[in-house]
């Protein structure tokens, strides 16, 4: 595991291997997790590196409802945000343990959030699962992107829509995001995107061609 402080008071914390990354928002009101990693003993350890406990997060932002990113969540006692479509995906699975990581609050396409002095916005996007969204700290130019990036590796695509996806990478773009952090690898930039879109594009295209 890498530990990066990618602009102030955010941190990433990733996976050169490919297991789920996360992030740290520190702001005055407390601290805002993006995503929860596959294992609660791995956040933990995230917090015992910068010194804060399960009662300093104010927050959690959900990128997605696969289970890497959310297992951590029964740690917390706060609010949990996600897209209505990942709170529904979490809720059908009917178990208790999704039950423990069902996200507390929803929003729809967009909301803009100010936490502790920090401004963000989380935005639904789709394309990996139906409910995916991004964390953007637009005055940082820091991108938290979830599983719409797999730097370095194939990408996961067993619940895309891959026109979607490809709609949702192009309008990445646009953001001209400073630093991306995926869900998967290493801290990147819009390189990564076009590589990936490349990627996928040749696939679907030969996959169309058969």
């Amino acid at each position: 595991m890498e530990m990066h402080e990618v602009a102030p008071g955010v941190t990433a914390f990733v996976h050169p291997e490919g297991r789920s990354n996360c992030g740290m928002i520190h702001t005055t009101g407390g601290v805002v997790l993006v995503d929860t990693t596959a294992r609660p003993k791995d956040i933990q350890a995230y917090m015992e590196l910068v010194n804060i406990t399960p009662e300093d997060v104010c927050q959690i932002l959900l990128t997605h409802s696969h289970s890497d990113h959310t297992s951590g969540i029964p740690l917390f006692d706060c609010p949990v945000l996600a897209h209505k479509l990942t709170r529904q995906r979490i809720h059908k699975r009917g178990t208790e343990r999704a039950k423990k990581q069902t996200p507390t609050e929803v929003f729809e396409e967009r909301i803009d959030l100010e936490i502790g002095g920090v401004k963000l916005e989380m935005i639904h996007v789709g394309g990996h699962t139906s409910g995916s969204s991004v964390v953007w700290l637009a005055e940082a130019g820091v991108l938290f992107a979830g599983d719409l990036i797999f730097e370095g590796r194939y990408p996961f695509l067993a619940t895309a829509k891959v026109i979607d996806l490809m709609n949702a990478l192009h309008w990445l773009l646009g953001l001209e995001a400073r630093i991306i952090v995926p869900g998967h690898g290493l801290l990147c930039g819009n390189d990564e995107i076009i590589r990936q879109v490349e990627f996928i594009e040749t696939t679907w295209e030969r996959t169309a061609e058969h």
